[in-house]
C-alpha cells in the first residue's frame, strides 16, 4: 500500500483503520467518537489510545513485510552490520569507489578546504577520511549501522576532527541534537540557520523511500549555512534494467522496462569489489523527477547533475572487471546549493516593521537546555550596562523626560551606552538565532526608590524602555510603548466577556503568543516585573517549534493547525465587562454583531505558518473559541483534537515554571516560544502584582536591513 500510494507509514496506519469499514460501521464509529469527544480529557485519551493501537498495527504490518519475503529481508542496518568488515578499505575496492565516489569528491573539491562537513550514511568512514585529506576542518558522520560506525571510530588513522554517530538520517536534526556530546557540536543557532559548509550523502537515498528522503533534504537544508553545498550520489534509475555480475538490481515483478510504476518499490541488488567479493545493496526506486522536485521543494538550487560511468582509465587498469558495464550510466551525482540569501523567498517590504512576509527561523533546543533552563536562558546584565541604564533612567526622571518623549523623538539621550549596546546585541542574537528567550537578572530597582513609590515605577519603566529600544524597535502602534499588566478586577475568561485582555485580569492564561490580528505581528515580547504577586502568577514557557516536531499527529489533524482559523477581534476602546472602560460610539458600531461577523471571518490565519526552516506560531485558544462562538459556529471536532494535542504537548515540554522576581526582565521570541501564566491573587495591604509589557520588532535586524 505504501509503494502503490506513496503513503507514509503514518498515513498508512490511519487508512488501515478504515479499510474494511462499510458505511454503517463508519456511522457507528462516528457516533462513538462523538460521544467520547465531549471533553478535552476524553479527546486526548481517545487520540492517544487510538494512536497506540494503530502504532501496534503498523508495527505488525512492518514486521510482516520484513519477514514475508523469501529471503527474510533484512533491514538496512542488519545488512551493513553483517558485512561491515567487507566495506573496510583505505583504497578503492568496490565498483562505485572507482566510478561514483570520485565524481562526488570532484564536486566537493572547491568547497571542502577548511569546511565543516556533514557525512550522511558515513559507513566505515571512507568518504570522511577522503574529505579530511582534502582539507576539511571537521566532519560529522552519521550512519544507521552500529557495526559500520564502530569500524569508523576504531580506525587508527581517524583524525581529531572526525566524529561518527549511530542514527537514522531521516530524523537527522533530532539525532544531532541528542548526540551533541559525541560530536562536539555547540547547540544553539546553527541547528536552524546553519552549522555546516558542506554535506555529502554517498549512496544513502537508495535505502530510503521518497517521504523519508524529503524529510532528510529539509533537515540538510536547515543545517547548511547560506551558500552551503549538498553533494549526493544514487544508483542511476536505468540500473533497474541491469542485473549483471558486477553490479545490478533484481526486479522480480512487472515488466523489465517499467519505470514510473516502480516508484518507491524496494529492489535488492549487489555490487562487486575488484577482489571478487560481492556486497549486498538495495534501492527504493526513484525517477529523475523525484530527485529534482525533492531538491527544489526543500529550497535548494541545482548546481550540477552528472551521470557517472566507467571511464577509459578504468578499462586500462582492470578490463575484465569494468568491461561488462562500459557505456552504461551507473550512478547519478547531484550538486545542490542553499541560496546565499533567503530574502527572495520572503517577498514584501523588509522595511515594514510589521511585515507578515518574513517568517522567523525555527529554534530547537538540545536536551541540556531543557534540563537546565537557568543556565541556558538566564543572562545577568553586566554591571557597566546596568550602571548606564540606571543613570539614564534617573536623568530622564529628574529632567521630566517620559517614555513617550523618547519614543516620539521629542527628547533624546546623549549617552553612548557602550556596554548596553553590546549586551543588547547579545540578547537580540539569542532571541533570533539561539534559544528564542532570555531571562535577564541584575536590574536593581531599589536604586530608583522605595517600593511602590512613583519614582521607582517611572524610573523602572524608563530603564526597561531604553533596554528594549536597544534590543529591537519598540512598537507603539497598538497599546502604547509600554503596557501595565495589572489586575483590574475583571475576568477575561468570563462568559459574555468581549474585548477583555488577559493582561488586565488575574485569571489563568493558557499557552499563547501575543497579538490576535491577521495584519499585525510582534516579533518579541518583553515583561518587566516591578512587583510579583503575593500568591500564584507563575510564568511558563514552552518551545512551539519543538512541540510541533514532537506532536506525532496524522496529517489530517495537522492540517487543522496549518489552515486559516478565525480569531476574535481585539482593539482599544473599552469592553462590555469593564465599567471603568466605557465603549466609544466607534467601538459600539465596530463591534456590532453583523459587522463583527465580517471582521472575524476576515481575521483568519493559521496557528503554524511554515516555510522550510522558518515558521511563525500564532495562537491563543481562547480567541479561537470566542471567534467561533460569535460566528455561531461549532469549533470543529478535529480542530479541538488538534488544539488538545498541542496544548498537551506544550504543557509537557514546559521548560520554565517560575514566578518573576522584582527587577527580572523576560524577553521572548513571539513567533517560536509560547508563554502562559497561572492565576494569581493580590493580598489586601500588600503591593499588587505589577508587570510591564513591551512589544518589539526584530526581523529587520535579522534580515540586515538596518542597524540599531
Amino acid at each position: 500500500m505504501r509503494n502503490s500510494l506513496n503513503a507514509t507509514n503514518e498515513e498508512a496506519r490511519f487508512l488501515l483503520l478504515h479499510i474494511d469499514l462499510d458505511k454503517d460501521h463508519a456511522n457507528v464509529m462516528r457516533d462513538i467518537v462523538l460521544d467520547y469527544c465531549k471533553s478535552k480529557a476524553d479527546r486526548l485519551e481517545l487520540f492517544h489510545t487510538t494512536k497506540m493501537i494503530l502504532d501496534a498495527r503498523a508495527t505488525f504490518y512492518d514486521r510482516l513485510l520484513q519477514y514475508s519475503s523469501a529471503d527474510g529481508r533484512s533491514t538496512t542496518s542488519e545488512i551493513y552490520d553483517k558485512q561491515s568488515n567487507g566495506w573496510k578499505r583505505d583504497e578503492p575496492t568496490c565498483l562505485s569507489d572507482f566510478t561514483g565516489r570520485p565524481v562526488v569528491f570532484e564536486m566537493c573539491e572547491e568547497h571542502v578546504d577548511g569546511a565543516v562537513c556533514l557525512d550522511l550514511g558515513c559507513g566505515e568512514g571512507y568518504v570522511a577520511r577522503k574529505l579530511t585529506a582534502m582539507g576539511s576542518k571537521k566532519i560529522v558522520g552519521i550512519d544507521i549501522s552500529p557495526g559500520m560506525v564502530e569500524a569508523a571510530n576504531a580506525n587508527r588513522d581517524r583524525s581529531k576532527g572526525e566524529f561518527f554517530i549511530v542514527g537514522d538520517v531521516s530524523k537527522l536534526k533530532r539525532n544531532l541534537l541528542e548526540t551533541t556530546n559525541k560530536t562536539n557540536i555547540m547547540p544553539g543557532a546553527g541547528f536552524d540557520c546553519g552549522l555546516f559548509d558542506l554535506s555529502v550523502a554517498v549512496f544513502v537515498f537508495n535505502y530510503m523511500n521518497i517521504s523519508s528522503m524529503s524529510a532528510t533534504f529539509r533537515d540538510v537544508f536547515s543545517l547548511l549555512k547560506p551558500g552551503g553545498h549538498f553533494v549526493l550520489s544514487v544508483p542511476h534509475p536505468s540500473m533497474t534494467n541491469h542485473d549483471g555480475e558486477i553490479f545490478g538490481f533484481n526486479q522480480t515483478t512487472g515488466d523489465k522496462s517499467s519505470y514510473f510504476s516502480l516508484r518507491d518499490q524496494q529492489l535488492e541488488g549487489h555490487i562487486s569489489t575488484i577482489n571478487g567479493d560481492s556486497l549486498k545493496v538495495r534501492m527504493f526506486f526513484k525517477t529523475f523527477d523525484d530527485y529534482i522536485e525533492t531538491a527544489r521543494a526543500a529550497g535548494f538550487e541545482i548546481v550540477q547533475v552528472k551521470e557517472a560511468r566507467v571511464q577509459p582509465e578504468h578499462l586500462s587498469v582492470k578490463k575484465d572487471f569494468f568491461e561488462s558495464l562500459n557505456d552504461k550510466p551507473l550512478h547519478l551525482v547531484f550538486k545542490l546549493r542553499k541560496p546565499q540569501s533567503m530574502q527572495s523567498n520572503n517577498k514584501g517590504s523588509l522595511h515594514a516593521a510589521n511585515t507578515l512576509n518574513t517568517l522567523p527561523k525555527r529554534l530547537n533546543w538540545p536536551k541540556v537546555a531543557m534540563r537546565n533552563p537557568a543556565n541556558a536562558f538566564q543572562l545577568v546584565i553586566p554591571d557597566e550596562a546596568e550602571r548606564e541604564l540606571t543613570e539614564a533612567a534617573i536623568h530622564c526622571y529628574e529632567n521630566g523626560i517620559s517614555v513617550n518623549d523618547l519614543q516620539d523623538g521629542t527628547a533624546s539621550l546623549s549617552q553612548d551606552f557602550v556596554s548596553l549596546r553590546v549586551f543588547a546585541h547579545d540578547c537580540r542574537m539569542a532571541l533570533l538565532h539561539e534559544t528564542g528567550l532570555v531571562l535577564l537578572k541584575g536590574l536593581d530597582l531599589g536604586a530608583f526608590g522605595v517600593a511602590e513609590s512613583e519614582r521607582l515605577v517611572v524610573c523602572s519603566r524608563l530603564a526597561y524602555y531604553i533596554l528594549c529600544d536597544h534590543v529591537g524597535q519598540v512598537d507603539s502602534t497598538a497599546r502604547g510603548c509600554l503596557f501595565d499588566v495589572k489586575d483590574t478586577d475583571v475576568d477575561a475568561a468570563a462568559k459574555g466577556a468581549d474585548n477583555v485582555l488577559f493582561s488586565v485580569s488575574n485569571c489563568e492564561a493558557d499557552f499563547h503568543t501575543d497579538g490576535a490580528s491577521k495584519d499585525r505581528v510582534y516579533d518579541a515580547v518583553g515583561l518587566l516585573c516591578i512587583h510579583p504577586s503575593s500568591s500564584g502568577g507563575k510564568s511558563k514557557l514552552s518551545n512551539a517549534s519543538m512541540a510541533l516536531d514532537d506532536l506525532g499527529v496524522p496529517k489530517f489533524i495537522m492540517h487543522e493547525l496549518l489552515r486559516p482559523t478565525p480569531r476574535d477581534v481585539l482593539e482599544n476602546g473599552g469592553s462590555k465587562v469593564c465599567a471603568h472602560r466605557k465603549m466609544s460610539m466607534g467601538n459600539i458600531l465596530s463591534r456590532n454583531e453583523s459587522i463583527m461577523t465580517l471582521r472575524i471571518t476576515y481575521n483568519s490565519y493559521p496557528i503554524f505558518s511554515l516555510d522550510h526552516d522558518r515558521m511563525r506560531f500564532r495562537y491563543m485558544r481562547h480567541w479561537i473559541e470566542t471567534a467561533h462562538r460569535k460566528l455561531n459556529w461549532d469549533v470543529p471536532t478535529l480542530l479541538k483534537v488538534a488544539m488538545d494535542c498541542l496544548d498537551d504537548k506544550l504543557n509537557k515540554m514546559c521548560c520554565f515554571d517560575e514566578k518573576l522576581d522584582s527587577g527580572d526582565i523576560m524577553l521572548v521570541n513571539n513567533a517560536v516560544i509560547a508563554h502562559a501564566r497561572d492565576a494569581f491573587e493580590d493580598v489586601p495591604g500588600e503591593p499588587k502584582r505589577h508587570l510591564v509589557r513591551c512589544w518589539m520588532e526584530l526581523q529587520m535586524f535579522d534580515l540586515g536591513v538596518s542597524e540599531n
